[in-house]
């Protein structure tokens, strides 16, 4: 990924690591980025966005995939 750039925020990692596994189903590099240390107990509960990031170059049609499938 040569420069990041985040297309969703979500609550939970899992919702986030669905998302980003239909982007690279769909051909296109995403990451997901939280912070570990707002997670509560590792219960996976945070109050900090999980934010996933694609290329920009791939954000637009990563956005409307997102959309598309109801990620966002």
């Amino acid at each position: 990924m040569t420069r990041p750039t985040p297309v969703a925020e979500f609550s939970d990692q899992p919702t986030a690591a669905i998302a980003c596994g239909m982007l690279r189903s769909n051909g296109i590099e995403a990451t997901v980025v939280n912070d570990e240390m707002a997670t509560i107990y590792g219960a996976g509960a945070t109050w900090a966005p999980v934010r996933l990031y694609v290329d920009a170059d791939d954000a637009p049609r990563a956005l409307r995939l997102l959309r598309e499938h109801g990620d966002i």
